[in-house]
């Protein structure tokens, strides 16, 4: 009858491999109790790691989205200020314009009207040009322009992208895939004032003074106009309720003019101007509702972006955790057990190691 041995070399090779599969059972499981996670490198679980790295993936986008929507609420809190600061203001110069336009004050009570109106506009201007984060709000996409230039002829300048320009368009993502556009233009809510002058062959002329204080007259590139004064025709172009201020501005001027030069006729024409001018400022406080409202109700999307947004990101959470995180008490008792096994091949090594093929014989 033969009996089966186990060489010395055996048996040192499978406590061996006890031993070692204990001790990184054993170290994984200190891992992760010390981490909290069930997962600390990708051979633990690759499931749940690829699951771990999407979900952290799609946390941090939606951290993205969340920065950007509070971003674009902020500024659209500030342009909601703006515009009804701006609403004010025209009712300022429409009271003043309705009290000019009573036909029984006298010539300083007119001027002092239209001082008051140009006070205002000139507020009007500071008021567009409001900066957001270093960014002009009302200057479409070019935000690092001012929009409103006002020069000493009273012309109220807009150098931001028009609105007729689709590429005055600012827009922010607020989910995946998903913009919302979060800017006017200058032009479009206050439009603008320009005077100039036109030769006989149309070409546009500014009135500037020189360094002596004398009036002369420049095309767009600054070339000089060489002719006579005389075949220069005046002209306005405006909008909004800046056009609206400074037609009612000049109307006055007009009637203080035609008072000094007791020229009755130009009076009346000057009134009549006046009061047309009441109502653009009509319209005007029309458009600026337009677009308060237009963007009031992009501000509620957002609101309503930002609660899912919350929503998502504590059901994305759960589940990170519910993949992620251990349970304290199972795993301390796992890590118990796997001390004590690592413990035990110790020993059981430690007692065999000194016997040979010699102790059977």
């Amino acid at each position: 009858m033969y009996t089966d041995r186990i060489s010395t070399t055996a048996r040192y090779n499978m406590l061996t491999a006890d031993i070692q599969k204990n001790e990184a059972n054993y170290n994984r499981l200190t891992q992760q109790l010390a981490s909290g996670r069930k997962v600390v490198s990708i051979t633990d679980d690759p499931i749940a790691a690829v699951n771990i790295v999407n979900t952290n993936r799609q946390l941090g986008q939606i951290n993205t989205f969340n920065e950007n929507t509070q971003l674009a609420m902020e500024e659209l809190d500030t342009l909601d200020d703006l515009m009804e600061l701006a609403t004010g203001y025209l009712q300022q110069a429409w009271d003043k314009g309705v009290e000019a336009n009573n036909g029984t004050y006298g010539y300083s009570s007119l001027e002092a009207l239209r001082t008051e109106i140009n006070e205002i506009t000139k507020t009007m201007v500071d008021l567009a040009n409001t900066e957001f984060n270093d960014n002009y709000i009302f200057g479409g996409a070019n935000t690092k322009l001012t929009p409103y230039e006002m020069d000493e002829y009273g012309n109220i300048i807009y150098r931001g992208t028009k609105h007729d320009n689709p590429d005055y368009i600012r827009q922010t993502e607020v989910a995946d895939g998903v913009f919302e556009v979060i800017n006017t233009t200058g032009d479009k809510v206050f439009g603008f004032y320009e005077a100039f002058y036109t030769d006989p062959s149309d070409t546009k002329y500014y009135a500037k003074k020189d360094d002596s204080g004398n009036v002369k007259y420049y095309d767009i590139n600054g070339n000089e106009y060489t002719g006579s004064v005389d075949d220069l025709t005046a002209h306005e172009n405006y909008s909004g309720v800046m056009g609206a201020m400074k037609v009612l501005s000049n109307s006055i001027q007009d009637v203080l003019d035609a008072k000094d030069a007791k020229d009755t006729a130009a009076e009346t024409e000057a009134y009549k101007k006046m009061f047309s001018s009441l109502n653009m400022f009509s319209d005007s406080h029309n458009e600026i509702v337009t677009e308060q409202t237009k963007f009031g109700g992009v501000y509620n999307r957002l609101e309503m972006t930002t609660s899912t947004l919350e929503t998502n990101n504590e059901n994305l959470t759960a589940y990170l955790s519910a993949v992620q995180d251990i349970d304290i008490a199972e795993a301390t008792s796992k890590w118990l057990q796997a001390q004590y096994a690592y413990q035990a091949s110790l020993q059981v090594a430690s007692q065999t190691m000194n016997m040979s093929l010699l102790n059977y014989l």
